[in-house]
């Protein structure tokens, strides 16, 4: 599932009378108002990489839709908060933020309801709860109807890391042919560095490494257009284990220290740890 986090639509303009004085809000009026500003205070501290201020932002969103059980409203900010709390390697926050849609998801439209799913299933997944990411993200493919729902290619390519995860790399990389077809009709950057990452380490599994390392730096070229600096890190702790496996060291090292570099500057630990621990594990 993407990790780009949802832009709250709906923005609300105040409306002017022809003598230039405001008409009185509403409450409900005031509380939209009031939403609005905050996704918006969110989505420009997600710009400057104030991850942490705009999780706050959308947890005040989220409550203010929760007073008044505004279950629409309910569940962009919760699933705003999910993918905040993620890029925070908060797991167990995150999969709380889902649990507003999941717990009663007939309370919510199904695109909301397939996203969290989904998002679950990449959690568990990250966890290595490969058990639990398969019922999440059976769940998930099982509610996306192809007529209406625009998260298959998301989908193909959760499905594709979870075959590689339990030892499938032939078959991971079967799937991608599909997701990458899929992200490139869509014009989807961001899905297709996402099924190339996976193809690329399903190829340097079976021990193509050529294949892998034209996957993966495509894969790179594509995050560093879209400035995903936690997908360009991946990209490069995925370069630096192939690079590893060709037993060309000072690549390895090379590519180590950048996705070292840009973790810190994202402010992931998780994949500050990686990237350390490849590091240390180059002779």
């Amino acid at each position: 599932m993407r990790a780009a986090i949802l832009l709250v639509a709906g923005l609300l303009a105040p409306a002017l009378c022809g003598c230039g004085s405001v008409p009185p809000q509403s409450d409900a009026d005031a509380r939209r108002e009031r939403q609005t500003d905050l996704g918006e205070r969110a989505q420009r501290a997600i710009g400057r990489g104030e991850v942490g201020r705009a999780a706050g932002y959308y947890r005040e969103a989220l409550r203010i839709a929760e007073a008044t059980e505004d279950f629409p409203a309910i569940g962009v900010y919760a699933l705003n908060l999910a993918a905040t709390y993620q890029a925070l390697d908060e797991a167990a926050l995150a999969q709380g933020a889902l649990d507003k849609v999941l717990a009663e998801p007939a309370r919510f439209e199904q695109p909301l309801v397939v996203e969290a799913a989904g998002r679950r299933a990449l959690l568990a997944l990250q966890a290595r709860q490969l058990d639990t990411a398969e019922e999440w993200l059976g769940r998930a493919e099982r509610d996306c109807a192809p007529a209406s729902c625009k998260a298959q290619v998301a989908l193909q390519n959760l499905r594709g890391q979870l075959l590689l995860e339990r030892g499938n790399a032939a078959e991971a990389r079967a799937v991608m042919v599909g997701a990458l077809a899929g992200a490139r009709a869509e014009g989807n950057p961001e899905e297709e560095a996402n099924a190339l990452r996976v193809d690329g380490r399903a190829a340097a599994r079976l021990g193509e490494h050529g294949e892998a390392l034209a996957a993966l730096n495509r894969a790179l070229d594509l995050d560093k257009r879209s400035g995903l600096p936690r997908k360009i890190a991946l990209d490069l702790i995925a370069l630096a284990e192939v690079e590893i496996a060709r037993g060309e060291r000072a690549a390895a090292r090379d590519y180590a220290r950048r996705a070292l570099a840009v973790s810190r500057a994202g402010g992931s630990k998780r994949q500050q740890e990686e990237a350390q621990r490849l590091l240390e594990s180059i002779p």
